[in-house]
């Protein structure tokens, strides 16, 4: 696409108030559902089998994106946009496990037990990417960095809260990678032995039915996918 065709459509695509209250509410909803699914698996006290474990494991990184999720969604749609960035980023990289862990590229119980060396060499960012074959792009990663994840001038913008259409724009961001997660997450369940016994959680089950009629009426979501389509054949490319 053409980069002046795109960023014409990205200007449109951020709307008025109505699609920014349509960003907040959807990000509040599916965020503190997140946590609330974290915590039921992180609580299933009943389970003794081989799962048990890494459901709990699950649970904490599902639990850890909703804490995120929400107060990245209430600074992106507030004043502290430069702030907001740098737990969107830490979302980013909860993303990555989550599709490792999907995929089986790595046990989300070996992360659960890890030291910070063998984080560092088998569940860092870095390795993630390697892992994902072009999947994660370390442009993307940079960027999210270059935000609000570490100290550089490129935040500089987004300090005051005056950009609001950068910040929704990092909203739709935001939701777009929650979005993915969510669907990692929940092929990680179901391709345990015992998902049906196990059963998921009853807090989850709207969470794609929000993430869907968000999706259907957000332009800028539309052009992300348009521009720059999820490899994998997930909820959001079908």
């Amino acid at each position: 696409m053409d980069e002046a065709v795109f960023q014409s459509r990205l200007k449109v695509g951020i709307g008025d108030s109505d699609l920014w209250k349509l960003r907040k509410k959807t990000a509040f909803l599916t965020t503190q559902a997140f946590s609330l699914v974290g915590q039921a698996l992180r609580s299933r006290t009943d389970l003794t089998n081989d799962d048990s474990e890494a459901i709990l494991a699950m649970g904490t990184l599902l639990q850890m994106a909703g804490e995120l999720g929400f107060a990245a969604s209430r600074m992106l749609s507030g004043k502290e946009h430069y702030a907001g960035c740098a737990l969107l980023r830490q979302i980013v990289e909860i993303e990555y496990l989550t599709w490792t862990f999907k995929e089986g590229h790595g046990s989300v119980t070996d992360w659960l037990n890890s030291t910070h060396e063998e984080r560092m060499r088998v569940f860092s960012p870095r390795q993630l990417r390697s892992n994902s074959k072009g999947r994660f792009l370390f442009k993307d990663y940079q960027d999210h960095c270059e935000q609000g994840g570490h100290p550089v001038p490129r935040g500089i913008p987004l300090l005051g809260g005056q950009e609001i259409g950068m910040a929704q724009v990092m909203l739709v961001d935001l939701l777009t990678h929650c979005w993915r997660t969510w669907d990692q997450v929940c092929q990680w369940f179901i391709k345990l032995d015992n998902a049906h016994e196990i059963g998921f959680p009853s807090a989850g089950a709207k969470i794609s039915y929000w993430f869907n009629e968000w999706g259907t009426q957000d332009p800028i979501y539309a052009l992300m996918i348009e521009s720059k389509p999820d490899p994998a054949t997930d909820q959001q490319s079908r």
